[in-house]
């Protein structure tokens, strides 16, 4: 039989905002397995995270006031942008033989009426 196991690198890049840095590069992380299997025909049952790259790293700051005069403050997010190298591993399901099986004896159509 055949292996249909295959796998590969790969670059991806991935984007995260959030109120904190942790939080964005968790954000940006999490992307990291939605972005493969949106693309990807075929089922993906190991990433495997080679290098992180940052290429893009911002801290935002925006100023606000309670109704438009009073109270002003700083808010702050961060965004990241990583490219990613991982390493995928998946099962190329459109070559597996398919056997097709074809039955005629299926019990809701053959019941067998009693009392009639």
């Amino acid at each position: 039989m055949k292996n249909i196991i295959q796998a590969e690198d790969r670059n991806i890049v991935v984007n995260g905002k959030a109120k904190s840095k942790k939080e964005a590069f968790a954000n940006a992380i999490n992307k990291i397995a939605r972005n493969l299997s949106a693309k990807e025909d075929n089922l993906i049952f190991k990433i495997e995270p080679k290098s992180f790259e940052v290429e893009n790293f911002k801290e935002i700051d925006e100023k606000e006031h309670f109704l438009f005069f009073f109270f002003p403050r700083i808010r702050k997010s961060y965004e990241v942008q990583l490219r990613v190298l991982v390493h995928v591993e998946y099962v190329c399901v459109n070559e597996v033989a398919c056997q097709k099986v074809a039955t005629t004896d299926n019990p809701l159509f053959n019941r067998v009426t009693k009392g009639v």
